[in-house]
């Protein structure tokens, strides 16, 4: 179903460890305000929706304007 291939699309060089970046990027991904997290709270309320409406829906009421 899928294809992974390992190969970067850019070559990367770092030179020295960046503390403060590293934490930032950790923070984006896994932090509380993370992609992460929204990922994680998108599924979980559509997993929860008693109506079959608001779990296909992206945000709208259903109403079509």
């Amino acid at each position: 179903m899928y294809h992974h291939v390992k190969k970067l699309m850019f070559t990367v060089r770092v030179d020295a460890p960046d503390p403060k970046f590293g934490n930032m990027l950790l923070e984006q991904f896994g932090g509380a305000n993370g992609e992460l997290a929204a990922a994680m709270q998108y599924s979980i309320r559509g997993s929860i929706a008693k109506t079959p409406s608001v779990k296909t829906s992206s945000g709208t009421s259903g109403r079509r304007s």
